[in-house]
């Protein structure tokens, strides 16, 4: 089949392939979600914010015009005050025949000091039929008739306020003009100065001037009293209906918004306690909002333009972006072929999948916490420990996901030796001890413990504060683990790194401390791998034992770094250290018989072969070849060596236990010896995969054993019992009717 090429002509303007359609749907999402959101946000809190400046405006100008209206009110009931004082204003002088004159002088002086009184007018009890005002007095009925003939007043209701023992405001209606206000009186009864109200003085004023005080630009004013009753306008020109309904008004009064036809308003309420007052507010959101509407189209504009943009940036974008998974779809083709007709070779779900299983081989670590997601901090640590992570951004996620937090200043690793604890405590206390190292921590240090399959040793990553001093923290460690656990560990510490991606160094330079105090019966309970070379070097012929150790356990880890640096090291040291030419070949035999002898070890008796092929060497340097090769045999040698996988190690050690587990001998020691582990690190290695102790899984696999022979053979019952690993018959058939609720006669019956 000929295969698809494409030219870049084609390509600069192709559109077709789903997966730069996908690129460019997510790309408009993500532009378009939060775009179209903050456009929504910005528009609903920018109309919120105007209709609050709105109804703070006309909350403000109610109270200019409730403030206006009662320093007038509050100025007749001073007028009215003085009056009572004055003793020309008696209902005496002002029917004297003479005095009456000087009594309309003294109304006429009270009128002027208000611009906004259109009359006064005083009324006495005793001469209830008459008024007595600027221009003389007159009778009620002509104040009605003659003075006051255009307007529609109520004699009866007049009469009655006359007589009121506190201020009264009422407005009246004029003949000619429907509902329409035309005038205001303000009635304020004259008392004594003990309180005995003797008549009253009415202002009259005129509705021009209260609608002054009311009018606003935006909005249209009502006064209206305590009965929702109203008072007074601030224009009269399209009143909405329910003016005129005070029990549709109190419903108003608690609303914010409120339609009337076509018009829908936001209402506005401020009370005047004093007086009994309710000042009221209605502005016609369309016309307010006019002008910031044009300025709203305005900026939607901007918004469509800069939408337009952005899904022009987008498609761009999409684009520039899609380039890359051009490359990789080409470079995914030359990895696995050319896709069938049947396939979407352009697909990303596709890319993704092959990309996956192609990384899928070094995303082990990932897997591993996925399936021992509890463990996972010790995967994380002992891999670490082992030098399988470089990349220090990895590091630190990995460090991060397993929630270990450690000081930035320098590293160390420190082993503590468990082997001590088989012959001087029990299991529960070795347990005890990697449960109690798993995580500790002092003043300027942070530690946490993994127990490594191949050593027998507890590994404790130690962090530390600028100042911290490792054989300080090891003193104060195993301070802790003696005032816990009563034993005191042989403890070796490798030296300081500063970089996570290192530590690996010091990981086997603590395990050559650790391999030191063995080998040379050292008392310290503490060793330093610094301090190797200061003690007892002579015992050892004169060679650096420290680095030779360093060299055997790089090699026992399979680390080929460490060891390449190891042997370049020891070579540097044997060139400059070495005076005579027997010496130096006597060094080089030396560096020949540490890596063949470990890798004996490692690999078996075949390795010596390796060790002849190089013996004859002319020079160090052509030894120094020689192994750097043998070591590279080894390291692989061990990296090919599944023993100390967990993975690897799970499948066996079960295998093993259902394989082995009626043998008489069989126990929890013989299981750790067979696979070269502690007893504590298997006793909790079988309870995390199982879900139970050692003891109960044997007893589980043995029951199952012992029922399956019962029902499928004829085989004595105490045959059956012995064969699968119980010496004494009549005990465990006690311990079989405690489990089954049966004997395992009668189960025999039962199941048969």
């Amino acid at each position: 089949m000929k295969k698809k090429t494409l030219s870049i002509k084609n390509l600069r303007f192709e559109f077709k392939s789903k997966t730069f359609y996908r690129y460019v749907f997510s790309y408009l999402l993500v532009f378009l979600i939060p775009f179209l959101f903050v456009s929504f946000v910005w528009y609903q809190t920018s109309t919120s914010s105007i209709n609050q400046q709105i109804d703070l405006s006309a909350k403000n100008q109610l109270l200019q015009a409730r403030t206006t209206l009662r320093d007038n009110f509050s100025q007749f009931d001073l007028i009215t005050t003085q009056m009572r004082y004055n003793s020309l204003l008696t209902e005496k002088m002002a029917t004297h025949p003479y005095y009456s004159s000087q009594t309309t002088k003294e109304i006429q002086a009270y009128k002027i000091n208000s611009s906004v009184i259109e009359d006064m007018y005083l009324h006495f009890n005793d001469a209830p039929d008459k008024l007595f005002s600027s221009k003389g007095y007159l009778d009620v009925s002509t104040f009605i008739e003659r003075r006051y003939d255009n307007f529609l007043i109520d004699e009866q209701a007049l009469r009655g306020a006359l007589a009121t023992t506190v201020p009264v405001i009422q407005s009246v209606q004029q003949l000619d003009k429907d509902n329409a206000l035309g005038l205001m009186f303000y009635i304020v009864p004259l008392t004594t100065e003990e309180g005995v109200i003797y008549g009253s003085v009415v202002y009259t004023m005129k509705m021009s001037d209260i609608q002054r005080w009311l009018d606003q630009k935006t909005a249209k004013v009502f006064l209206l009293d305590a009965k929702n009753r109203l008072v007074a306008a601030s224009t009269e020109e399209k009143m909405p209906a329910f003016m005129n309904h005070p029990a549709e008004l109190k419903q108003v009064l608690s609303q914010e918004t409120v339609r009337s036809g076509k018009d829908k308003y936001r209402v506005s309420v401020v009370r005047d306690e004093d007086f009994d007052l309710t000042y009221l507010a209605l502005t016609n959101s369309n016309s307010a909002l006019s002008d910031v509407k044009a300025v709203q189209q305005g900026l939607l504009g901007i918004v469509l333009i800069l939408l337009a943009s952005g899904i022009a940036i987008v498609f761009f974008i999409g684009k520039r972006q899609y380039k890359p998974i051009q490359e990789l779809e080409k470079l995914m083709e030359q990895q696995i072929g050319n896709a069938t007709s049947d396939e979407e070779s352009y697909d990303i779900h596709n890319i993704g999948s092959q990309v996956a299983n192609f990384l899928q081989e070094n995303k082990e670590l990932h897997q591993e916490i996925r399936r021992q997601t509890p463990h996972a901090r010790e995967q994380v640590l002992r891999k670490l420990l082992m030098g399988r992570f470089k990349d220090s951004k990895e590091i630190s996620v990995l460090m991060q996901a397993v929630d270990v937090n450690l000081y930035k200043a320098g590293y160390f690793v420190m082993l503590v030796d468990t082997r001590m604890v088989t012959t001087e405590t029990s299991i529960q206390n070795q347990e005890f001890l990697m449960s109690f190292l798993d995580e500790i921590s002092g003043v300027d240090y942070q530690a946490y413990g993994s127990e490594m399959l191949s050593t027998q040793a507890i590994a404790l990553l130690v962090s530390f504060e600028k100042g911290g001093q490792p054989s300080l923290i090891a003193k104060e460690i195993v301070a802790k683990i003696v005032l816990e656990n009563v034993v005191a560990p042989a403890v070796g510490i490798g030296g300081i790194v500063h970089e996570l991606s290192m530590i690996n160094h010091s990981y086997i330079e603590g395990l050559a401390a650790l391999e030191y105090q063995t080998l040379s019966g050292s008392s310290h309970k503490i060793l330093l791998y610094k301090d190797i070379k200061h003690s007892n070097k002579n015992d050892f012929g004169g060679y650096p034992v420290d680095e030779q150790l360093k060299l055997r356990q790089s090699l026992q880890q399979g680390d080929l770094e460490i060891a390449t640096e190891t042997i370049n090291e020891m070579v540097e040291k044997g060139v400059h250290e070495q005076q005579t030419l027997a010496g130096l070949k006597l060094y080089s035999y030396y560096l020949l018989n540490s890596i063949s002898t470990t890798g004996i070890e490692i690999i078996g008796k075949n390795f010596y072969q390796e060790a002849e092929k190089i013996a004859d060497f002319s020079n160090i340097f052509e030894l120094q070849k020689g192994l750097l090769k043998m070591s590279e045999q080894i390291c692989q040698a061990v990296q090919d060596n599944p023993k100390n996988e967990e993975s690897q190690l799970q499948k066996d050690i079960f295998t093993y236990l259902n394989t082995h587990y009626a043998s008489r001998d069989f126990s929890l020691e013989s299981v750790a010896e067979e696979f070269e582990v502690s007893v504590s690190y298997l006793s909790r290695f079988i309870k995390k995969e199982s879900g139970v102790t050692f003891s109960k899984y044997i007893q589980n696999l043995r029951l199952e054993k012992i029922k399956s022979d019962l029902v499928e053979t004829d085989t004595p019952i105490k045959d059956i019992i012995a064969a699968a690993g119980y010496y004494d018959v009549s005990n465990y058939t006690r311990k079989f009717k405690s489990i089954v609720g049966m004997t395992p006669g009668q189960y025999r019956e039962k199941n048969r």
